[in-house]
């Protein structure tokens, strides 16, 4: 795909990682940039002041999430009884 050939020929040219969250929330604010992160990330800094980045495009992948507890705790039955998403 031409799009993601341009994108890799970009990012093996040019220092495009960033060690934090933060670090590429203030690339993106500061310059030309676009920044890869997770969705709840991604909606938690596009309501932070100043309110200027957005979210283009749809999410790239989806997860599941568990949750553990003790065997035999009270919070099990509450847990498996949930309905999926």
């Amino acid at each position: 795909m031409p799009v993601y050939q341009r994108m890799w020929a970009f990012m093996t040219t040019t220092k495009t990682e960033v060690d934090t969250n933060d670090e590429g929330i203030e690339r993106v604010r500061d310059s030309k940039y676009a920044f890869l992160c997770e969705s709840t990330t991604n909606e938690y800094y596009n309501q932070q002041r100043p309110c200027d980045t957005m979210k283009v495009g749809g999410n790239l992948d989806s997860k599941g999430y568990g949750v553990a507890t003790p065997h035999g705790s009270d919070l099990r039955s509450v847990n498996t009884s949930a309905e999926p998403l």
